[in-house]
């Protein structure tokens, strides 16, 4: 792969190379960036760079404007000059954490504009599991125009773990539509006042108890999965469960033997332990999957890609 200096102002130092994928060049956050520091690379094969390909593409780099990519140690030792990665998005679990903090290499990320993306994502999800929408589009295209069934959103018990700003906003959304919610989180202080939703009294509780269950959690320690068979076990006969934060937070296994026993009715998952997922699950009528993309709006881009560049001018007028 040529790596070509793109964008090079006078007395530029300081390297930026961008291999997120669909990085929009014809930004003003570009065009602040590119007349700071000398961008030299920008993914323009709208793909996710390989490898080998990531690795060339910031060899030379001081900062990085990054994506979903991942980026073990085997690719960031490639990069002597790293300084800096600024993660579009919120998700790290695709860099390598030690090497990173044994290198001294800052790692940013874009929490405000996601925000909303997802909890929109989450409530489409939702609502398409529960009036069988992907299965009336299949039924249209094959001739059948027959209906299966479906139910009404007001009056659920959606069970929410992990109750931050995505987690606590899925809750607005879903007690305006009449749902009742639970939560459980073991990092928040105190009980979340501030809304009509109650604290779960154990996770255990929380799956026993919600029809819907919809995770927005930060990613365990280790990759340790929060539903596994044991948990499963605890949930509701013919529950729904939503996945928008990490795909290493459901063991696809006892997923899959979930769907299989009827504990499960719908999985909707944005998210995989490894994407583009082309896994098992896929061969189920009753997941919903979307390709990683709830924070992937028009809106949401944008303001997270100014977000990633204010990152790397910040630091650069930190550092220098």
């Amino acid at each position: 792969m040529t790596i070509i200096i793109m964008h090079s102002p006078p007395k530029a130092h300081f390297r930026v190379a961008i291999p997120i994928r669909n990085f929009n060049a014809g930004s003003e956050a570009f065009r602040d960036l590119a007349g700071r520091c000398a961008v030299t690379y920008i993914n323009t094969t709208g793909r996710r760079l390989d490898g080998e390909e990531l690795a060339a593409a910031i060899a030379d780099a001081d900062g990085i404007i990054a994506g979903t990519e991942p980026y073990p140690a085997s690719v960031l030792d490639r990069a002597p000059a790293l300084k800096i990665i600024s993660r579009v998005g919120v998700g790290i679990d695709s860099i390598d954490a030690a090497c990173t903090g044994s290198r001294g290499i800052a790692v940013r990320t874009t929490p405000g504009p996601v925000t909303r993306a997802v909890a929109e994502h989450t409530l489409a999800l939702i609502l398409s599991a529960l009036r069988n929408i992907p299965q009336y589009q299949h039924r249209l295209r094959t001739g059948n125009s027959e209906p299966v069934g479906g139910a009404m959103l007001s009056g659920k018990t959606v069970g929410i773990i992990g109750f931050g700003r995505i987690g606590r906003t899925v809750a607005g959304m879903l007690s305006a539509l009449g749902c009742r919610i639970l939560f459980f989180d073991p990092f928040l202080a105190g009980s979340a006042n501030g809304g009509p939703w109650e604290p779960a009294a154990s996770l255990d509780d929380l799956l026993g108890r919600a029809d819907i269950v919809s995770i927005h959690a930060s990613a365990a320690e280790g990759g340790t999965p929060i539903m596994t068979g044991e948990r499963f076990s605890r949930c509701k006969k013919g529950m729904i469960l939503v996945n928008t934060a990490r795909g290493s937070h459901i063991d696809e296994a006892s997923l899959i033997a979930a769907i299989e026993d009827g504990t499960v009715a719908h999985a909707c998952l944005d998210v995989f332990s490894h994407e583009p997922y082309q896994g098992p699950l896929l061969a189920f009528s009753q997941v919903i999957a979307t390709p990683h993309v709830a924070t992937f709006t028009r809106e949401s881009r944008m303001l997270m890609e100014r977000e990633a560049v204010d990152n790397i001018i910040r630091f650069l007028e930190e550092t220098t």
